[in-house]
């Protein structure tokens, strides 16, 4: 029997309210200024600022705006942790209600160890448990094989690929489509 993730918890600092998830070994919480360092140096490497829509190349004031912008509009951003220490971050958007859609990326000494599909399963299972969230959608750039393998084994079914509606590093890209529904998701194993 697999016992269920907590709920989500809402932490007060000041006048704000951020959401903080926790599953089997991870803990996800809202960026802080502390984690600006981090940020500007995971994301020099090449491979995520190819695979994402981070700005190319990354400056520490793009990982300062990073922060002052996490968790504001319409998006809900965590700082992926396991054991205290930082190892991604992932993000739900609500730009579109009808299809809010799920990005992330990994540290490059976190990869590999199930912590992006641990981490999208907590999100999406949160999304749809607490927001009542009917739909969501994931994307990346065609040729981004570990993210697609996340998506899938989170539950994601993958739907085609789109022309030139990505961008990254200053082109527009094709990307693959997917979804997820409620029923579809995946126990985190």
């Amino acid at each position: 029997m697999t016992v269920p993730p907590p709920r989500a918890t809402v932490v007060t600092k000041g006048s704000e309210e951020t959401v903080r998830l926790s599953s089997r070994r991870l803990v996800m919480r809202g960026p802080e200024a502390g984690d600006i360092d981090w940020v500007t140096t995971e994301l020099q490497d090449l491979e995520i600022q190819r695979n994402t829509t981070v700005p190319s190349p990354y400056a520490r004031a793009d990982a300062e705006r990073f922060v002052r912008i996490a968790n504001t509009g319409q998006r809900t951003t965590f700082i992926i942790t396991e054991s205290g220490q930082s190892a991604g971050a992932i993000s739900l958007h609500m730009h579109d209600k009808r299809a809010p859609s799920i990005g992330y990326w990994i540290g490059k000494e976190a990869r590999g160890r199930g912590i992006a599909t641990e981490a999208v399963t907590r999100v999406c299972r949160w999304g749809f448990e607490d927001l009542g969230l009917p739909i969501i959608t994931w994307s990346a750039k065609v040729g981004n094989e570990a993210s697609r393998a996340v998506a899938a084994k989170a539950g994601f079914q993958m739907e085609g690929t789109l022309r030139l509606r990505s961008m990254s590093q200053g082109a527009l890209r094709d990307c693959w489509v997917g979804s997820l529904l409620p029923h579809e998701l995946r126990d985190i194993p």
